[in-house]
């Protein structure tokens, strides 16, 4: 491995997370790539790269496995998702893959410091970052609805996202306008006749700070909380953000691309 220019090979599905992390990287002046090739790593690829960065245990371990028997470096970086549901696999034989592949690694990143317990291997703490400069406070802002609340669909998405919570403070506010927001792989279709809410399957990235601006308030209510990155967007947007009963006031350095380039490159010894 090329010590001070490691060429690195970002693994993961999709947007925001692995695709953003890669371009940060590269504008930081850092030779990074991604790829979202997971159920068929290939090994020509990873060859060329020093440092294979999986992001989601779940869609990178044949990547990150296939990148130590090349003997290249491999790094982890956990989500709350990832976490918990790790921390949640009862069988005996899972867990003692799923350790083979997280033990092998040289580096393991944690979005927050109480996932690392959860795992139960030593890590860094390094939350995703944000393009800050997309969520900003507009002064013209004027919410047409009160709050905006994240819920995808799916039987076990109802239960970690609290769907009883938000539809029962619906019901005893019923001067507030909800809406009920899903993501891309897992739309909120959910059929809910409250006058009061809305269900708005996804919207793209793109379009979040647009539907920012229409709310006042965010609120994430969840059994398995990591670090999602909505609430730091919408603070930045104005908003008041509640997350889990507390209410959210700070934004981790990380969440600057640049400050996050910066403590990557120290977590992996490059300062």
């Amino acid at each position: 491995m090329n010590n001070q220019h490691p060429r690195i090979l970002v693994v993961g599905a999709g947007s925001p997370n692995a695709d953003f992390v890669a371009s940060v990287l590269q504008r930081s002046g850092m030779d990074a790539e991604w790829t979202d090739n997971l159920r068929k790593p290939n090994p020509f690829l990873i060859r060329r790269f020093d440092l294979i960065y999986g992001i989601y245990l779940q869609s990178c371990a044949r990547s990150v496995l296939a990148a130590k028997l090349l003997r290249k470096k491999t790094i982890i970086h956990f989500v709350g998702s990832d976490a918990y549901w790790l921390h949640r696999e009862k069988s005996i034989y899972r867990r003692l893959f799923w350790g083979i592949v997280l033990h092998a690694n040289d580096f393991v990143f944690y979005v927050s410091p109480h996932l690392e317990r959860l795992v139960g291997c030593h890590g860094t703490v390094l939350p995703f970052p944000i393009e800050k400069y997309q969520f900003t406070r507009l002064p013209e802002r004027q919410p047409e609805r009160d709050i905006l609340y994240y819920c995808p669909s799916g039987s076990k998405n109802e239960e970690i996202y609290r769907l009883d919570w938000i539809l029962q403070y619906a019901r005893e506010h019923p001067r507030e306008k909800v809406t009920i927001l899903g993501n891309l792989e897992h739309p909120a279709n959910y059929p809910i006749t409250q006058p009061n809410v809305e269900v708005i399957p996804n919207v793209p990235q793109s379009e979040m700070p647009a539907i920012y601006a229409q709310h006042r308030t965010l609120i994430r209510m969840t059994t398995e909380d990591g670090l999602p990155r909505m609430v730091h967007e919408a603070l930045l947007c104005g908003l008041n953000v509640i997350f889990n009963g507390e209410a959210i006031m700070e934004i981790p350095k990380e969440r600057d691309p640049n400050e996050f380039a910066k403590s990557f490159r120290k977590a992996i010894g490059l300062l």
